[in-house]
């Protein structure tokens, strides 16, 4: 993956192989089986955003940082090729950023 940002299964495959827990206990807490967390694991599939929080809770890590790592990934995914991709990022922060001070 380009721009250096982790692949968000391989995460979770040193997560869970760090803290020596099964795929089925992992699973289990995502709500899936435990063929669906081998195909994330191995890039097959992708995690999904309900995902986020028991994988935050189960492993101790900041809910905020694990989403903002899974929305990079997947605007990489989605848009990295793309020719403006990074102009195109700039102008919506500051479009946000407008409409944030707007309705202070």
């Amino acid at each position: 993956m380009s721009h250096g940002i982790v692949d968000f299964g391989e995460y979770l495959h040193q997560l869970r192989t760090e803290h020596k827990l099964s795929q089925k206990i992992v699973a289990d807490k995502l709500g899936i089986d435990i063929s669906m967390l081998s195909k994330i694991e191995h890039g097959e599939r992708q995690v999904q955003s309900h995902m986020l929080k028991p994988v935050a809770e189960l492993f101790d890590l900041e809910y905020r940082m694990l989403q903002i790592q899974f929305l990079n990934q997947k605007i990489e995914n989605e848009f990295g090729n793309e020719p403006y991709y990074y102009e195109s990022l700039t102008t919506l922060v500051k479009k946000q950023k407008m409409i944030k001070a707007s309705n202070k």
